[in-house]
């Protein structure tokens, strides 16, 4: 087996039909698994689920946190993985359709490495999909001495990589500790510390830009964006055992500080 896609899914009988569709219509014509872990109130429509490709797994909510709900729905997917390498997906985004194809083109699956591919965003209220942004402030020198040295984050559904290093992320990781923290970034901090991420410059990957993401409740006025700035710098502490000096973490600490007093 080549690649195992696990898609994560939530109340998005709406979305998911679109989403399992693009992984099927995939231009690989090699063998890969889908394996769908659902958490939503009510089972998906099992009409959606006949090709022998798709593995469907139902569970109750793991937790109040989406965060840890996601990463858990994510590790019990990892349990039934045959494939080689991983491919993660919400149940709201879609693959561009050489997604497979191009990894396994352009990638040595015996590489122990984790790659995030680029994305367009895909606005649901407008039903258009418009190009990334990227912040190229980012990619400078002195933004990242001083300021943040980890890269750009575009989602979990743009993240791929040897299953081996989804083995040892989950092994290590404290999921309780890491509460306000989404997989992606987890993941990615995680690939990065151990020097085996790598960024793909193609857009494989199509993400949804509606306002019920993981994300989407993190604002620069509210307490919890702090917070998780906190925790990502502390997070990035403990695996690196060494201690952040830059603007990032004293503006960071210093706000959350305030705010939670």
């Amino acid at each position: 087996m080549f690649f195992s896609i696990i898609i994560n899914t939530h109340n998005q009988h709406g979305t998911i039909e679109r989403c399992l569709k693009s992984c099927l219509d995939q231009s690989f014509n090699k063998k890969y698994e889908i394996i769908i872990v659902d958490t939503s109130d009510s089972k998906i429509n099992k009409k959606i689920l006949t090709s022998k490709k798709v593995h469907y797994y139902h569970f109750k909510n793991f937790s109040k946190y989406p965060e840890i709900n996601q990463i858990k729905k994510i590790y019990e997917g990892f349990k039934q993985i045959k494939g080689k390498w991983f491919c993660l997906i919400d149940g709201d985004d879609l693959f561009k359709k050489n997604k497979l194809k191009s990894i396994f083109d352009n990638y040595n699956l015996d590489n122990k490495i984790l790659i995030q591919d680029q994305c367009s965003n895909y606005n649901e209220g407008k039903k258009i999909t418009s190009k990334y942004i990227h912040k190229k402030y980012k990619k400078k020198f002195l933004y990242k001495k001083m300021i943040n040295f980890w890269p750009e984050i575009y989602g979990t559904s743009s993240l791929s990589g040897h299953s081996s290093i989804l083995k040892s992320f989950f092994k290590k990781l404290n999921i309780n500790k890491w509460n306000l923290l989404a997989v992606d970034a987890l993941l990615i901090l995680y690939a990065l510390n151990q020097m085996k991420f790598f960024t793909d410059k193609k857009v494989l990957t199509i993400k949804s830009i509606d306002s019920h993401t993981v994300g989407s409740k993190y604002i620069p006025m509210n307490k919890k964006f702090w917070s998780r700035r906190v925790q990502q710098i502390s997070y990035w502490e403990s695996l690196s055992n060494t201690k952040i000096f830059n603007i990032d973490k004293v503006i960071s600490k210093m706000i959350n500080f305030l705010i939670s007093k």
